[in-house]
């Protein structure tokens, strides 16, 4: 997980927005499993997933890829 000092510096790559921890409200209206952990920005526009505790923060089409592929 993420230590609040970090998440407080980090920033959506697209938008450029702060981001938080996703609620269970966000993860279930994104389809997300509520027992993953993810960011999602201020505005709930973009969500970024986390693998193994780590967000991936890319823009979507790099995210599906990344995922895709396993790295």
């Amino acid at each position: 997980m993420i230590e609040d000092n970090i998440l407080a510096i980090l920033r959506c790559p697209v938008t450029k927005q702060k981001l938080r921890w996703a609620t269970d409200a966000d993860k279930t209206a994104k389809g997300l499993p509520l027992a993953e952990t993810a960011l999602i920005t201020m505005d709930g526009s973009r969500t970024y997933r986390s693998q193994n505790g780590i967000p991936i923060l890319l823009p979507d089409s790099q995210l599906e890829e990344t995922v895709a592929t396993g790295l």
